[in-house]
């Protein structure tokens, strides 16, 4: 369940938008008659969540929005319920509420429009997207972006390194 928090306590946060495929783990979810998920890719469903639970240990602080298209056909909910408890105990919205316009999935910036939406509505400032799908991003919110290999995801060293120094010189939230 979504732990609901003021809009001010939103803002104040630092904030990653996070995308399950392509950064939790590699290939597309599918889900059977029992509710059973797999990836079309045959790899195990959050692979690297392990990855993300470890950056983010030592800034309690970070909250998620979960922005994941299972959003759309398992619920807030049951797509919060899959995620680890160290990183579901983080979660504080998911952008479901936050429709992309017809347009956007027109010139495929449907992802990257919802987030820079969201992340506006809640005055947010210090926020930085995990996917490998957000195209299209404006001049301007490139620093809000991390883009993920749809083949590596959170595997990629780099990546890994990239979050880090999100984490800790760009925006000074190392607790020490």
């Amino acid at each position: 369940m979504i732990v609901e928090q003021s809009q001010q306590s939103l803002a104040d946060a630092p904030t990653l938008y996070l995308n399950y495929g392509g950064v939790l783990n590699i290939g597309h979810g599918l889900v059977d008659s029992h509710g059973a998920i797999t990836l079309d890719s045959g790899r195990p469903p959050f692979e690297f969540a392990p990855y993300l639970v470890d950056i983010l240990a030592p800034w309690p602080q970070v909250q998620l929005v979960v922005t994941t298209s299972w959003l759309r056909t398992l619920g807030a909910e049951k797509t919060i319920a899959l995620l680890p408890d160290e990183l579901r105990r983080r979660v504080v919205a998911t952008t479901l509420g936050t429709p992309p316009r017809f347009s956007e999935f027109k010139d495929g910036t449907a992802k990257t429009m919802t987030v820079i939406r969201h992340a506006a509505k809640y005055g947010l400032t210090r926020w930085l997207v995990l996917d490998d799908e957000a195209w299209g991003v404006p001049s301007g919110y490139e620093q809000h972006f991390l883009h993920t290999d749809s083949d590596t995801a959170l595997g990629a060293s780099e990546v890994r390194k990239q979050l880090r120094e999100w984490l800790e010189a760009k925006h000074g939230f190392f607790d020490g």
